[in-house]
């Protein structure tokens, strides 16, 4: 059991010890969940549907059943854009900052994004890390979507996947100015830039499968990090899908 002397060491204490569960407690019912069921109860003009982001997020589905196709390069470039694409900069009290694709508390960007692909064109099959300032990859390693099967729980819907992304963050980067809490801002922005890679797969026909079950440290031993100032929290797996799969 870790303790806690400083913002760093009281995140680890939640983050190294929240591993995945051995067991399930009982389901609570979403009827016990909902706040104030006896207030007066407000109905709001139905939501117009005929804007191309709503179209998105009506496709955007969990595939689990990925097919063995080739994914141009291209698609990667925007998949990775998308998630923290840097798209100018901004001003903000005299000071400028980078603009992303994703927002980030104090524009600090904790988050770094691994990628392993197959099958995708002109790409040697292996794991990446994105250089959103050059827009490019630098490689780590040999290590393809199969390779995480067994740190993914078994999970082996991806093992036809063209790119696996794993969303690491490095924890100082948001805490040195935030504390404790910027643990929980690194949380809120994985999910973010894992949102916005999930609706550029629905745009580009990919489907997209979000996975937050892991062993922790064999993810981080894979990517080569170690998992404590710099940890993974979070994956996306894409790729081409049957349309029976939805």
């Amino acid at each position: 059991m870790y303790t806690d002397k400083e913002p760093l060491e009281l995140a680890l204490l939640y983050h190294l010890n929240s591993p995945v569960p051995k067991s399930y407690v009982k389901r609570v019912p979403a009827t016990e969940l909902r706040y104030m069921p006896e207030a007066p109860f407000l109905e709001l003009p139905k939501a117009p549907r005929n804007n191309p982001l709503i179209e998105l997020l009506e496709r955007r589905s969990s595939v689990r059943s990925f097919e063995n196709k080739v994914m141009p390069t291209i698609s990667l470039a925007q998949l990775l854009d998308a998630g923290c694409g840097i798209n100018g900069l901004r001003r903000v009290e005299g000071q400028f900052f980078e603009g992303r694709n994703s927002p980030s508390a104090g524009g600090l960007y904790p988050i770094e994004v691994f990628v392993s692909t197959q099958a995708v064109e002109g790409l040697a099959a292996g794991l990446y890390h994105y250089e959103p300032r050059s827009h490019g990859l630098h490689r780590v390693s040999n290590a393809v979507p199969t390779d995480f099967v067994e740190s993914l729980l078994q999970q082996d819907y991806i093992v036809n996947a063209n790119a696996l992304f794993v969303f690491t963050s490095v924890f100082m980067r948001s805490m040195c100015k935030y504390g404790a809490r910027g643990y929980r801002f690194a949380l809120l922005e994985a999910g973010h830039q894992a949102e916005n890679i999930c609706l550029m797969a629905v745009q580009l026909g990919l489907g997209s499968l979000c996975i937050g079950g892991f062993h922790d440290m064999s993810v981080n031993t894979i990517l080569g990090i170690d998992g404590k100032h710099h940890a993974a929290l979070y994956c996306v797996a894409v790729g081409s899908y049957s349309s029976q799969e939805l």
